[in-house]
């Protein structure tokens, strides 16, 4: 007879079979449906070599049950269904109904796996044939701490031999954790509105899209490696106080344009071309003379090549003499003046009079035009407390601009902010970034060198343009080279290239007033300024509601070799929509720039497209970069 765990009582010998009280976790528990390619029946897989047939001429309940076939005493026999989320800490019960006229001994598997596919506990019973017709075993335990995922398994060890059947399996659950729930609490909602995300990227680079946390989680600032040296400023024109670099694409080529300052040349702006954003080759511009020859890369000289900053113009309809615009000192007065060119290499002052006056100018000031809120917007220096700062003021037309306001931070620190490097992130237009030189006058590395003061640089953002997120770690850090813990290193480049689908390259100024004045490449993941972040101890977010436009939800993330990320679609008050539930989520592991986040049940989204959902992100050993709302096929 079938040697049982004892759970048998009066009421379940009237019944025939043990009662459970929770629902069947199984899919297809009775094996009446055979429809999916490859597989015996639906919703359980058999390993290799299981010689395993669906009979559909009777079973005890319905037409079906699977029959074994064990005629080889070397080997096993397991017919295991499809993995399900496990409650840590809840009770499992599994069952199986066995007949056999042999003695074998079939059986049925309780199996607990970690994050990693790992079995980390089983429990397991077994009947004794020949059966008395169809006999249940039934095997209970309590999932641990580690366990992901529950399965069921109908084995047979190798040692035995023969025919055995298996019907009405049972799966089923009481108390425990919420199934993925890496012994941390839910996230709950704040009381931030709804933001209308649509189909647009976006970043952590801010706290705006969080509205709530829990567990070890945090947002992380990255920083970019440092790559190669892309120009030594080693012409006579250029110097060693070459400054105020921009990096722009426009179309296949990527330009740079700088600050040559010699001692005999006095300051000049110069030019360098590159395909790749690497590997740059000054032009041979042929327009002013150096040392009695044009033969140089030399765009504009005299009062405006101190701070001369280009762009490339995207307003609809600019004239074709005007593609290319600038700010630099004017040469007309004290202040700001602007320029064009229709070709980034001639160009010619538009007023007869500085643009902007209030501020002082004596930095890398910038302008561009936002396509998104229709103007121009320019950020420039003054002081403010004592302290190098930054002022906004914008134009329709690039010629009158409003009185300028200083810019707004979410803290109260008073530092000197040498350059600003402000623009929209390509990507993601609708948020701009900074990376402001950090300049710190009290304090000396090298006492020998001539002039005091060190500086690195940070990353800030701001939505609105004005009020602006600023980190107090430094996104560029000086690296051990004495060079660089001189006055004015480590200024970066107003501007940034996609130099592969992974990557963008940011650029930064080494060796300021030492002989080996330099550009230095640097690389930084795509989107990958700012990530939520979870280490060893697992962390979950939760997000503001969000409506989207789109059928898909697409991430940029990172884990290690042990790390996972999970997401849940949720109602304004947290809860899970159904079918889209952190137990529902697929894990993610790996590391991609654009991945789709799938569910078990359903992985499109349009039926919430539209209304106000939260998103709920839980990590372990995980990086999440980016979000966006996709629409379309993966």
């Amino acid at each position: 007879m079938v040697n049982l765990i004892v759970l048998s009582t009066i009421s379940a010998l009237l019944t025939g079979g043990v009662t459970m009280a929770d629902e069947n976790l199984l899919e297809n528990p009775s094996f009446e449906q055979a429809d999916v390619e490859g597989l015996v029946v639906d919703g359980w897989s058999a390993r290799e070599g299981i010689r395993v047939e669906r009979r559909a001429d009777g079973g005890r309940t319905g037409d079906a049950f699977v029959r074994f076939h064990d005629d080889d005493p070397e080997a096993g026999q397991f017919l295991e269904c499809t993995p399900i989320p496990a409650r840590p800490g809840g009770t499992y019960t599994a069952s199986a109904w066995f007949r056999t006229e042999d003695e074998c001994r079939p059986g049925v598997y309780l199996n607990f796996y970690d994050q990693l596919g790992v079995r980390v506990a089983h429990s397991f019973e077994r009947a004794t044939g020949p059966t008395d017709g169809w006999e249940q075993v039934t095997v209970t335990s309590v999932a641990p701490r580690d366990a992901w995922e529950v399965t069921l398994g109908i084995y047979a060890y190798r040692a035995d031999v023969g025919v055995f059947d298996a019907d009405d399996a049972q799966l089923a659950v009481q108390g425990g954790d919420e199934p993925g729930s890496a012994g941390i609490e839910r996230a709950q909602p704040g009381e931030r509105e709804p933001y209308e995300i649509g189909d647009r990227l976006e970043l952590f680079v801010d706290d705006f899209l969080i509205d709530g946390m829990s567990g070890a989680v945090g947002r992380r600032l990255h920083r970019p490696t440092p790559r190669e040296i892309v120009l030594e400023l080693d012409h006579p024109w250029e110097g060693d106080t070459c400054a105020y670099f921009v990096v722009l694409r426009d179309g296949e080529r990527v330009r740079l344009y700088y600050r040559g300052s010699s001692d005999t040349g006095g300051q000049v702006c110069c030019l360098a071309e590159s395909e790749d954003g690497i590997h740059f080759e000054r032009i041979n511009a042929g327009l002013f003379e150096f040392d009695g020859s044009t033969e140089n890369n030399i765009v504009w000289q005299g009062r405006g090549a101190h701070n001369f900053t280009p762009f490339v113009d995207i307003r609809p309809g600019v004239p074709e003499d005007e593609r290319y615009k600038a700010v630099g000192y004017s040469h007309h007065g004290r202040g700001l003046g602007i320029f064009a060119s229709p070709d980034g290499i001639r160009w010619r002052e538009l007023l007869d009079h500085p643009a902007i006056t209030e501020g002082n100018f004596d930095s890398q000031n910038v302008a561009f035009y936002d396509a998104l809120r229709g103007s121009y917007v320019g950020y420039h220096r003054n002081v403010r407390d004592g302290v190098r700062d930054i002022m906004k003021c914008t134009s329709e037309d690039f010629r009158s601009w409003t009185d300028p306001v200083f810019i707004d931070y979410a803290d109260d620190r008073r530092e000197h902010l040498y350059t600003n490097a402000i623009r929209p992130y390509f990507r993601a237009p609708h948020i701009y970034l900074g990376l402001p030189a950090r300049f710190v006058p009290q304090r000396t590395r090298h006492p020998e060198h001539p002039n005091p003061g060190v500086s690195d640089a940070i990353l800030m953002s701001t939505r609105d343009g004005l009020n602006f997120e600023r980190w107090e770690e430094a996104f560029i850090r000086p690296d051990p080279e004495p060079e660089v813990w001189t006055d004015r290193n480590n200024f970066p480049a107003w501007g940034m290239i996609q130099t592969s689908p992974e990557e963008i390259s940011i650029y930064w100024t080494e060796h300021y007033r030492h002989p080996t004045m330099r550009l230095r490449r640097g690389t930084i993941r795509t989107d990958g300024f700012v990530s939520v972040s979870a280490g060893a101890d697992p962390g979950e977010v939760l997000t503001r509601p969000l409506v989207f436009s789109g059928n898909r939800l697409v991430v940029n993330y990172a884990t290690d070799a042990v790390g996972w990320v999970r997401f849940e679609l949720c109602e304004i008050d947290g809860t899970p929509i159904e079918g889209f539930s952190l137990a529902s989520s697929e894990v993610l592991f790996g590391n991609d720039i654009a991945r789709e986040v799938r569910w078990r049940e359903v992985t499109d989204l349009s039926a919430l497209e539209g209304q106000p959902v939260r998103l709920r992100v839980r990590l372990k050993n995980a990086d999440l970069y980016s979000i966006r709302f996709a629409a379309g096929d993966p």
